[in-house]
């Protein structure tokens, strides 16, 4: 009997069975992608600018569902007028393909899903660089 873990179709959201140890050092871990997620959600959360700059690639781009494309500066400047919010981000998947991380989740505030993501990270220079998003209802 074939274990169901074993089929690429049950892994999709499964990380368990990525080997990581074949990469070269270089390359940023799966750990270092999810404390650079969680640096983002806290830099967003605090509306902390300087904090998120630097993980922010200076080519950054943002994709959102009506259509509009926000730039690095733009998602910089707009943290300033977010109103103070209790935001809640719930992961749902955090993905390394060598030196490309992925992370998917959704965002709460106060309690109330408002949309979900997808970021797109570079590893470059040792440290992950968030490079885009993809935001959706």
């Amino acid at each position: 009997m074939t274990n169901p873990a074993d089929r690429p179709q049950d892994r999709i959201f499964d990380t368990d069975f990525l080997d990581l140890r074949g990469l070269p050092e270089a390359t940023g871990t799966i750990d270092a992608l999810l404390k650079a997620d969680e640096a983002w959600n806290a830099a967003y959360h605090h509306r902390d600018a300087e904090r998120l700059i630097t993980m922010l690639a200076d080519d950054w781009v943002g994709f959102f569902p009506d259509g509009t494309i926000a730039f690095k500066n733009d998602l910089l400047e707009g943290m300033a007028h977010n109103p103070p919010a209790q935001l809640m981000f719930e992961r749902h998947a955090c993905l390394v393909f060598s030196n490309t991380g992925v992370t998917r989740g959704t965002l709460y505030i106060g309690g109330e899903r408002v949309q979900s993501f997808l970021r797109v990270y570079t590893w470059k220079g040792g440290q992950w660089w968030a490079v885009s998003v993809q935001v959706v209802p």
